[in-house]
């Protein structure tokens, strides 16, 4: 399972903003530091739409970051978005709650208005059309199987789909004619673990398009939340980041992306301002693949990353294989997008491999995590005691294997994976690599952590594990 906190991830040790963001985050929703690190990029996404479109062949993708996070009732969901709203507002971005399950309340409507002597049709457009954050605080709506919720998936999919292709553009026939509309929302859907929840996640679209977070809590964990919130009455917290400073880097952000686009198109700022949005999205275009580069290091990172992302499901039941795959091409997209994110934060126009890494180090824990949820309802992978036998013998390898200290932030306890899975296969008498690499999969996110220093990749036994007695 996941770690559920936040600081560990060397975005928010390495990015000041982006923790200081987490402590106003976790002052209002407690224990949900995941979500808030998610909710950053939710903000950010919106933040650089006009701007940035990341080339993809002959296609691209955008920054948008849209998440549905999976939760008991009362535990801060509802408060969380109340944070993020206000960040949005104050910083001139459109985020709206949605309420209504209508179609027009999606998409538009049409309203007769008089106009001499005639009436006249004005489109009205719904919660979907143009730029903006929402909030679905009951995403279980969107789950329950009717008609009326399988068209709403069908909305959300189009507005989910790439600024600046064509493809999220929503059309609806109606009586009084159609309605067409340009979406380029990012949503947060929250819901409680309706009944069914984990067959909906396999075979709806949706989920495929979004950054799934499930968290279990427990009444202990409730009751540490409480005693936090008592011990909170009368006392006012400190930041190292005040809000304000929050709130000024998207503002800065959005000049800063802006003066770039501006630059490589050649236009000035009241050009941009009398420009229509078909210019506006014409000069982004235009602007693609300038904006941003990536150096030599990009492409290696993210097939090392997608070939990590793929471990994971490589020991799955075949039923459940492929299903489990198909997210993988999602996170493949968020790869790119957050290791762009990572670079607006970072203030540079060069996108790396530590980039990647970064975005990657947060995504497979996230699909780490909506495995395991997964799985344990499927009941694919293995049973209890063959993963404690498992992890004890892995554990047992790692301390027999050469440990280095890089004698950077990434400190000492480090081994050289090659060399660790040789003294595996050797001890467990396994011939074939991908017996070995399969094995290592199944344990692989909760016991060890990760780095690359040049071509070798390195491996550390998670702390909890190296404080744990060792195997004899």
């Amino acid at each position: 399972m996941m770690q559920h906190t936040a600081d560990h991830y060397e975005a928010v040790q390495s990015y000041p903003i982006l923790k200081g963001y987490l402590e106003h985050f976790r002052e209002v929703s407690k224990n949900n530091e995941i979500p808030g690190l998610l909710s950053f990029f939710f903000i950010q996404g919106q933040a650089a739409l006009p701007f940035v479109r990341i080339p993809i062949g002959a296609s691209n993708i955008d920054p948008r970051v849209s998440v549905f996070w999976i939760q008991d009732t009362r535990t801060g969901k509802s408060v969380a978005f109340e944070i993020i709203q206000k960040i949005m507002k104050d910083c001139d971005l459109e985020c709206i709650d949605y309420t209504t399950g209508t179609d027009a309340a999606m998409v538009g409507s049409f309203t007769r208005v008089r106009e001499g002597d005639e009436d006249v049709l004005v489109q009205t457009p719904g919660a979907l059309a143009g730029r903006k954050g929402i909030n679905f605080d009951e995403g279980s709506v969107i789950l329950k199987p009717s008609q009326h919720s399988e068209q709403t998936v069908l909305f959300l999919q189009s507005a989910l789909n790439a600024a600046g292709t064509g493809r999220n553009i929503l059309t609806k026939h109606m009586k009084d004619g159609t309605i067409t509309i340009k979406s380029e929302v990012s949503l947060w859907i929250t819901t409680f673990p309706p009944k069914g929840i984990k067959e909906h996640v396999l075979d709806k679209g949706i989920f495929q398009r979004v950054l799934l977070y499930w968290r279990d809590w427990t009444l202990d964990m409730k009751r540490d939340v409480a005693h936090s919130l008592a011990e909170s009455v009368h006392k006012r917290p400190s930041f190292t980041v005040s809000y304000e400073e929050v709130v000024n880097y998207f503002k800065d952000l959005e000049v800063r992306l802006r003066d770039r686009v501006l630059n490589l198109n050649g236009i000035s700022h009241l050009e941009w301002i009398d420009g229509t949005d078909e210019d506006k999205e014409a000069w982004t275009m235009n602007a693609m693949d300038d904006m941003f580069s990536i150096d030599d290091s990009y492409v290696p990172a993210l097939i090392a990353a997608i070939d990590e992302y793929y471990d994971i499901v490589e020991n799955m039941d075949p039923k459940k294989q492929g299903v489990c795959a198909s997210f993988i091409m999602g996170l493949q997209n968020y790869t790119n997008i957050i290791a762009h994110h990572m670079a607006m934060l970072e203030g540079t126009w060069t996108v790396t491999g530590r980039h990647i890494d970064m975005a990657k180090e947060i995504l497979y824990d996230l699909y780490h995590n909506l495995i395991h949820w997964l799985e344990s309802e499927v009941k694919v992978g293995m049973q209890a005691a063959e993963t404690r036998q498992m992890e004890k013998q892995w554990k047992d390898i790692y301390f027999r294997t050469e440990q280095f200290d890089f004698g950077d932030h990434r400190g000492a306890h480090w081994v050289k994976k090659t060399e660790m899975l040789q003294n595996f296969g050797r001890a467990q008498n396994l011939s074939s690599q991908t017996s070995i690499n399969n094995r290592y999969s199944q344990v692989s996110a909760k016991m060890f952590d990760q780095t690359q220093e040049g071509r070798n990749k390195y491996v550390r036994l998670k702390a909890e594990f190296r404080n744990m007695k060792k195997v004899k």
